[in-house]
């Protein structure tokens, strides 16, 4: 069963980026899981980037190609 998404804080820059990456995520209907491993994480990890934090910056390419986008559709204007 997939596991419930908690509220994202997009008052934040990151939590921008990861209310984005979300949306991404959900919009190709990947699961957490199918994403974190395309990623090479866990899903503990994906889902805080999806609620922006712990969200290192470098990681945004990794993240873009998991997603099929790119760095640039994941930050917010």
């Amino acid at each position: 069963m997939p596991r419930p998404s908690k509220p994202v804080d997009t008052s934040t820059f990151t939590g921008q980026i990861g209310a984005r990456i979300r949306a991404r995520r959900e919009r190709l209907k990947l699961t957490v899981p199918e994403a974190a491993e395309r990623t090479g994480s866990n899903d503990q990890t994906w889902y805080s980037w999806e609620r922006g934090r712990h969200l290192p910056l470098e990681r945004l390419p990794a993240i873009a190609e998991a997603l099929s986008c790119k760095v640039r559709a994941l930050i917010p204007d």
